[in-house]
C-alpha cells in the first residue's frame, strides 16, 4: 500500500517540487502541442454548397457510379482547401490503408524533389554514377547519357519495361543498366516502372536512407500522414514505382500540399518551383494502344515529373485501376478516388461530366432536401449487395462438419463451415497448420489474418497481419458463394463456390475458387471434397 502522507508537498525539498512542478507543466504544454499539431493536420470541413459546390452534382455523380459498370471504393471532394464529401463503399473504409499503384510514383517524384532542394543530386546526374557497383560488364552509350531528369520524364529510351526481367536479380539496378536503351534518353516517352525505381534507389544512394525514411519527416509527418506502408524492392530499396498504400484522406492532404505549391499550415514542405516543374507539361505523353481522339483522352495531355497531365488544365497522381488524386488549379479543387475499374477513362469522365460541372466561382444557397438525400446516398453505398436464399436443410447438415478435400495444387486438405446465428466461421487446413476468417450473412464482417489469399499459404512477412472482409450469401437451397476482400492488399477479391450434392447418406462439395491476381486476371480452380461425419 503507498503511503500518501509521504506524497505531501511539504515532505519534499523546494527544488523537488519545482522539478516535479516544471515537469508537469511541459508534460501539459507538450500534449497540448501535439494535440493542436494533430489538429492543424486534419482537413479542415465544410459542406458543398458553402463552397460553391452543388450537392445535387455530387449526388448525380454517385448515381452515375451506380449505373457505370466500374467498381468505386472511395471519393473525397476538397475545395478552397476543406473537406466538403467523401465515401466509401463497403467493405473499404476511412480507416483502411488502400494501395496505391503508381500514384505511388508521383510520391517518388516529390522525394527526388526534396533532395534536389538539399543539394544531394541534381536533374542532369548521370544514372550510372550513382551504381559504380553495379556496372554491368558492358554498357550501351545511351545508358551511360541517361540522367535522372529522363527517368522522370518516363523518358529513359527502352522498348521495354525491365521490370519483369529485373525478377530474377538480386541487384536490381545492375538489371536496369543492364537492359537495351533503343533511343535517345529523353527523346521518346515510354511508361517504364524500373525507371521510377531507379529514382528510389538514386535517393537512396544520394542521401543514406531509404525514400521512405527520407520522406517520412519531410512530407509524411508534416501532413500527419501516419498509417502508411511502402513495399521494398531487393536490396531494401523502397520499391517507388508501386507499393505505397494510404488512407483516401490523406491522398486528398498530399493533393491539397500540391495545390498550395507544397506549403502546409503555413510551412513550405517542398519548393515551389519543383511542384510547378514536377507537375507541368515535361514531355508528350502517347500511347499507341488507346485509340481515343485526344481530345477525349485523359492520357494524351502530356506528362510532367511522374505526373499525368489532365484535361481541363488539370494534373494527377495516376495508378492502376482508377487510384486517383486529381488537382484543379483553376477550380482550387482536389478529387481523390479509390477504385477496381475496367475502365479509368471512364472514371475521369464522370468527374468531368458531374463534378466540375458542380463547382460554381461563388457559395450557392443551402439545399436541406438535396442535402439529405446525398448524406443518405453516401451512408449507403456499398459493393456486392447480395439477398440469400432459404437454405436451412442444407445448412443444418453441412454446419460443423469438415469437408475432406481431395489433393489439390493449393495445399487446402480440408474445410470446416460452421454456422451461428447469422454469421459463418470458415476453417481451412492446410494440413500444417489451420486459418479461420468469420463472414457475416450478407454483410460484410473483418478479419485479421497472416493470409494474402485464402487460396494460398501466407506470402507476408513473418507477423505481418493483413484485413480481409468476408460476407457470404446462399444463392439456392444447395449453393454457398463466400466473397472476400483482402482490403488493404489488392483492389479486387475472391469468390469461393461450394455446390454441395447429395447422394444418399453421402455429401460431396464442389468448390470453385475464383482470384483476381493482378495483371494476370481471374485464376480459377476446382476442388473435389466430400463431408466427413
Amino acid at each position: 500500500m503507498i503511503n500518501t502522507k509521504n506524497l505531501h508537498p511539504m515532505n519534499f525539498p523546494i527544488p523537488a517540487v519545482q522539478k516535479i512542478l516544471s515537469i508537469a507543466v511541459l508534460s501539459c504544454l507538450c500534449i497540448t502541442f501535439l494535440r493542436a499539431q494533430n489538429m492543424s493536420n486534419t482537413l479542415s470541413v465544410s459542406t458543398p454548397e458553402a463552397e460553391g459546390v452543388s450537392s445535387a452534382g455530387i449526388l448525380k455523380f454517385l448515381e452515375a457510379v451506380d449505373q457505370g459498370n466500374n467498381e468505386i471504393h472511395s471519393f473525397v471532394i476538397l475545395r478552397h482547401g476543406k473537406m466538403i464529401s467523401e465515401g466509401w463503399w463497403s467493405p473499404y473504409k476511412k480507416e483502411l490503408k488502400h494501395v496505391m499503384f503508381s500514384v505511388s510514383k508521383s510520391f517518388t517524384s516529390i522525394g527526388v524533389g526534396l533532395a534536389i532542394a538539399e543539394n544531394r543530386l541534381k536533374l542532369t546526374d548521370k544514372v550510372v554514377s550513382f551504381f559504380p557497383q553495379s556496372l554491368p560488364e558492358t554498357l550501351s552509350p545511351y545508358m551511360k547519357e541517361m540522367t535522372v531528369q529522363d527517368l522522370l520524364k518516363m523518358s529513359a529510351g527502352m522498348n521495354a519495361d525491365p521490370l519483369f526481367n529485373a525478377r530474377g536479380f538480386a541487384d536490381w539496378p545492375k538489371a536496369f543498366m543492364s537492359a537495351a536503351v533503343e533511343n535517345m534518353p529523353g527523346t521518346v516517352f515510354k511508361y517504364n516502372n524500373m525507371a521510377t525505381f531507379m529514382l528510389s534507389a538514386i535517393v537512396q544512394k544520394a542521401t543514406g536512407e531509404k525514400l521512405v525514411d527520407y520522406m517520412k519527416p519531410r512530407l509524411f509527418e508534416p501532413l500527419g500522414i501516419q498509417h502508411f506502408s511502402w513495399d521494398e524492392a531487393p536490396g531494401g530499396i523502397t520499391f517507388g514505382a508501386i507499393g505505397l498504400r494510404l488512407q483516401s484522406d490523406d491522398m486528398a492532404k498530399f493533393g491539397q500540399m500540391l495545390l498550395q505549391k507544397g506549403r502546409w499550415n503555413g510551412q513550405q514542405l517542398v519548393p515551389s518551383s519543383w511542384v510547378e516543374e514536377a507537375t507541368s507539361f515535361q514531355i508528350k505523353s502517347d500511347d499507341p494502344g488507346n485509340k481515343l481522339p485526344p481530345e477525349l483522352n485523359d492520357w494524351e495531355q502530356g506528362y510532367g515529373y511522374q505526373f499525368w497531365r489532365g484535361r481541363h488544365d488539370s494534373y494527377r497522381a495516376d495508378g492502376l485501376g482508377g487510384q486517383f488524386i486529381i488537382v484543379l488549379p483553376e477550380k482550387d479543387a482536389v478529387v481523390v478516388l479509390t477504385s477496381a475499374a475496367a475502365n479509368t477513362q471512364e472514371v475521369l469522365n464522370l468527374v468531368w461530366d458531374h463534378l466540375l460541372p458542380a463547382m460554381q466561382d461563388k457559395p450557392l444557397p443551402e439545399n436541406k432536401k438535396v442535402s439529405a438525400k446525398l448524406t443518405k446516398k453516401i451512408a449507403s453505398l456499398s459493393n456486392a449487395k447480395t439477398t440469400s436464399a432459404k437454405a436451412a436443410a442444407m445448412l443444418k447438415k453441412i454446419s460443423g462438419k469438415r469437408i475432406e478435400v481431395a489433393p489439390n495444387e493449393t495445399g487446402i486438405v480440408a474445410m470446416n463451415v460452421s454456422f451461428k446465428n447469422s454469421d459463418a466461421l470458415i476453417q481451412i487446413d492446410r494440413g500444417n497448420a489451420t486459418y479461420e476468417i468469420s463472414a457475416g450473412r450478407d454483410q460484410w464482417k473483418y478479419n485479421s489474418t497472416e493470409l494474402n489469399t485464402l487460396a494460398g499459404p501466407p506470402r507476408s512477412k513473418q507477423g505481418a497481419v493483413n484485413q480481409v472482409a468476408s460476407r457470404y450469401s446462399w444463392t439456392d437451397a444447395n449453393t454457398l458463394e463466400l466473397r472476400s476482400r483482402f482490403v488493404e492488399e489488392s483492389i479486387r477479391g475472391e469468390t469461393w463456390i461450394l455446390r454441395f450434392e447429395e447422394n444418399g447418406a453421402e455429401i460431396k462439395a464442389h468448390i470453385e475458387t475464383k482470384v483476381f491476381v493482378e495483371f494476370m486476371g481471374i485464376n480459377s480452380r476446382m476442388l473435389e471434397g466430400k463431408i466427413v461425419k
